[in-house]
């Protein structure tokens, strides 16, 4: 697998793995792979799928996070200004909402 490529002048904020929840039929499957924060964008990688990002997010196109509980973990998605969300779970959670409120990406 390709190592995540930095952009020129990028900053690699955190990075971890975590499960991404992507719509399969009628329900929501967890895809486990690593989310990267730089202080540019926003980036999943899907661990058993060769290729680009799975999702690659400015942080312009952000419109905020949101927190909830899923059984007992936590679950934090990212919603874009388009209305798709991104949702995530895993040990980083707690991680991955300091690292977006450290951008100034405001909490829904």
């Amino acid at each position: 697998m390709a190592k995540f490529q930095l952009n020129p002048g990028e900053t690699l904020i955190g990075s971890g793995m975590m499960s991404l929840y992507l719509k399969q039929g009628l329900t929501k499957k967890p895809f486990q792979g690593n989310i990267y924060i730089t202080d540019q964008r926003a980036c999943f990688k899907i661990s058993m799928m060769p290729g680009a990002l799975d999702m690659d997010l400015p942080l312009e196109n952000i419109k905020g996070f949101s927190v909830s509980g899923v059984a007992i973990f936590t679950q934090v998605t990212i919603h874009s200004r388009t209305g798709k969300p991104y949702s995530f779970t895993g040990f980083p959670a707690k991680k991955l909402q300091g690292w977006l409120a450290q951008l100034g990406v405001r909490k829904l």
